[in-house]
């Protein structure tokens, strides 16, 4: 049985993997068959297993998901080592700011972390913000967490500070998109991951206006597309930030920047 065959019975019968396949003898009922029957066919159809289920792992925890976010990715997960990496104490009063908030996962877990934190999440989408706000409320950070519908910084108080500014933008060059897995072109919210003509636009928006949200030492971190890291850490640069670190992922690819 492969791994998705075997994800997919376990959510038929509401059941752990782990009980589906130390138990081989197990007759699915009428009414299991067709759930399972089911969402085979919507995964035959290309539909990630992650909307199938509408749940997906980040961090060791489990996030809801579906059309109107997102699929939290392992090559996020690099950002959130990052920022454990320059903020190692985790009683800090951290100041955090997500820009596009999706499902909350990035956020959600560094409140988890860091549990004398405050966070704000921003998104355009009013779909994804329910999304956020459920997972807020499922880890339990809703009373340190403030959801707003905002164009990145549009609908910020400019006297608000942050000590942490992150971000996954959109990042795929327009014209990439339709090359893209099916799972991903077709299920997955354009929104999030159209990043105009050449797959920038969001890093000059961010460049542009984050200094006038940072505290004096405030970071800011931004997951990057493959190869992006030249022409992003220009654009800062030429906002007066600076390059203060770069992480890769397991591939070696550099997945995440640091400005101060």
């Amino acid at each position: 049985m492969g791994l998705d065959s075997l994800i997919l019975l376990a959510h038929a019968l509401s059941a752990s993997k782990e009980w589906v396949i130390f138990n081989p003898d197990f007759e699915l009922s009428t009414k299991q068959q067709k759930i399972f029957s089911d969402l085979v066919e919507r995964r035959a159809n290309r539909e990630p297993v992650s909307h199938l289920i509408e749940r997906r792992e980040f961090f060791g925890e489990d996030f809801l998901v579906n059309k109107d976010v997102l699929d939290p990715r392992p090559d996020s997960e690099i950002l959130i080592e990052a920022v454990f990496k320059k903020f190692p104490n985790h009683e800090e009063k951290l100041k955090i700011l997500e820009l596009g908030v999706g499902s909350g996962c990035l956020v959600i877990t560094l409140l988890k972390a860091y549990k004398n934190a405050a966070g704000t999440g921003v998104d355009i989408s009013n779909e994804a913000l329910r999304i956020a706000e459920k997972n807020s409320a499922k880890h339990q950070t809703d009373s340190r967490l403030q959801l707003l519908r905002s164009d990145l910084f549009s609908a910020l108080n400019h006297e608000k500070k942050f000590d942490l500014i992150l971000s996954n933008p959109p990042y795929i060059p327009s014209h990439e998109i339709e090359t893209l897995e099916p799972e991903v072109k077709i299920y997955e919210p354009r929104g999030a991951l159209d990043g105009g003509e050449d797959g920038l636009e969001f890093y000059r928006r961010i460049a542009a206006e984050a200094k006038k949200f940072l505290d004096g030492s405030g970071k800011t971190f931004l997951e990057i597309g493959c190869g992006q890291e030249a022409e992003i850490a220009k654009i800062f640069t030429k906002q007066s930030f600076f390059l203060t670190n770069s992480t890769r992922d397991l591939s070696g690819v550099i997945r995440v920047l640091e400005f101060s």
